[in-house]
């Protein structure tokens, strides 16, 4: 199903569980994600990505900080935001950064690859 979700797909919003529990599962799921972009021939390095880091409205003694989130997932330095999914806090803000990387590269005439 990932692979044919991402088939012509001019960007992605990697979500991941704020949850320190959640950490392994993340960073499988980031890698499964890597995999099926290379096997369709996309260059993981240069394909417009944002990440979002969901729960952030959780207690502090059961997630990570978006600091440490982006040590451990955001190797290659793209856009991070927190968000709380169930109260909408930082979804459209991660729109709007998606959004804005792949209008951006649509306007100059760059196809991801």
């Amino acid at each position: 199903t990932r692979q044919l979700v991402l088939q012509g797909a001019d960007g992605v919003v990697f979500v991941a569980d704020s949850q320190a529990r959640r950490l392994e599962e993340n960073l499988e799921s980031l890698q499964n994600l890597q995999a099926n972009l290379l096997r369709q021939g996309v260059d993981v390095r240069q394909f417009p990505m944002v990440i979002q880091y969901n729960k952030q409205d959780l207690p502090r003694d059961l997630i990570l900080s978006r600091p440490d989130l982006d040590d451990v997932l955001n190797f290659r330095g793209v856009p991070s935001f927190g968000a709380d999914a169930l109260h909408g806090g930082g979804v459209f803000e991660t729109l709007k950064g998606i959004s804005e990387i792949v209008l951006r590269r649509l306007a100059t005439g760059e196809v991801p690859a």
